[in-house]
């Protein structure tokens, strides 16, 4: 596809980026305190300093204290503008609106539509679980609708409140599919740590199913049991070829009639080439998942079966086209983090039980 990355670079008319902030909500809108309360740790260092040296002067301070290392005592009066003059320009980067404009003038010029902020998205992948989670929002999200609907954007959960409070922030790629399909979940090898899963969730060992080649190598696909023959018609050697070339820095979820890419960061962004890379990604695999739109289960009946084929029936449910006990990965207990603190108490005892 052809993309204008023009509007993400170019110079901002200043007018239409007024015009446009004001239609960006609350949460979104410039507050003045963000932009005060730096100004206000700018200037109170400042006037502390030149009253007290106006007071004391400078060379009755520098020989009654014996020198300059007495200036050590100013370190902190000097170092809090640094930080004011940081918090300073974040805060006007953030809340201008300047991103915001740029995304969505790139959103209308590819014919897009562009959202700010959308409150707890209904979506249902992993990173959007409400269970535990005191807040979670989208930002700057990008979408069109047609023949594969996609959307394109951030997201932010929040666990937790005070000292426990937990802050997690995906990019997320939302596709549309033509039908529902089971719970699979391709793992990324590529941005594992310590062999631990970059994924938001932990998933029941027994579910993993290894393919042929070296698809392996860059992802542990994981399915419900009993679905295994259905992996190995979905991720055909070409579906399996695309997504080695095309998506194994991302963390894959099929689930209900959605195919997920998630990124540890930001997919939404002012950078050109991520926006060529993600949307030529996006293209290859939404017309090679097309052929997916056959699948059917055969576990359920006739009934289910016609709801698998889109029979007008009250109440849709978009996961009615597969059996209850494909629709969910299991979960498993993540208890590693409980071994290793036992370790290392049994580590620290065997070493300083001596001196006990």
């Amino acid at each position: 596809m052809t993309l204008d990355t023009t509007p993400l670079t170019e110079p901002i008319d200043r007018r239409a980026l007024r015009e446009f902030r004001r239609t960006l909500p609350s949460t979104v809108r410039p507050k003045l305190a963000t932009v005060l309360l730096p100004i206000a740790l700018l200037a109170v260092p400042f006037v502390f300093m030149i009253m007290f040296l106006t007071a004391v002067g400078f060379d009755q301070f520098i020989v009654r204290d014996k020198g300059p290392s007495s200036l050590v005592a100013f370190v902190p009066v000097i170092a809090m503008p640094v930080v004011a003059i940081t918090l300073l320009v974040r805060a006007l980067r953030q809340r201008n609106g300047v991103r915001q404009f740029r995304i969505a003038e790139f959103a209308r010029a590819n014919s897009f539509s562009y959202s700010p902020r959308t409150e707890r998205p209904w979506f249902p992948g992993m990173i959007f679980e409400r269970e535990g989670q005191s807040s979670s929002y989208s930002t700057d999200i990008v979408s069109r609708e047609g023949g594969a609907p996609t959307t394109i954007a951030n997201h932010t959960s929040i666990v937790g409140s005070g000292k426990n409070r937990s802050v997690y922030r995906w990019g997320y790629v939302a596709l549309r599919l033509a039908t529902p399909l089971p719970n699979i979940v391709l793992d990324a090898q590529k941005n594992n740590s310590w062999g631990r899963a970059a994924l938001p969730v932990a998933l029941a060992a027994r579910q993993r199913l290894s393919l042929e080649g070296d698809f392996d190598q860059h992802f542990a696909l994981y399915c419900p049991a009993g679905y295994e023959a259905d992996a190995l018609y979905l991720f055909t050697p070409d579906i399996m070829a695309r997504f080695i070339d095309n998506a194994a820095s991302f963390d894959i979820e099929i689930i209900d009639d959605y195919l997920f890419l998630y990124a540890q960061g930001e997919l939404s962004t002012l950078d050109p080439e991520l926006w060529k890379q993600l949307l030529a990604t996006v293209e290859v695999l939404s017309q090679r998942v097309r052929q997916w739109a056959r699948w059917r289960d055969e576990r359920l009946d006739a009934g289910g079966a016609a709801w698998a084929e889109g029979a007008a029936i009250p109440n849709y449910d978009r996961r009615a086209g597969v059996a209850p006990q494909g629709r969910r990965l299991a979960r498993r207990a993540d208890w590693w983090w409980i071994v290793g603190a036992l370790l290392a108490i049994f580590g620290f005892y065997n070493i300083f039980k001596d001196l006990l």
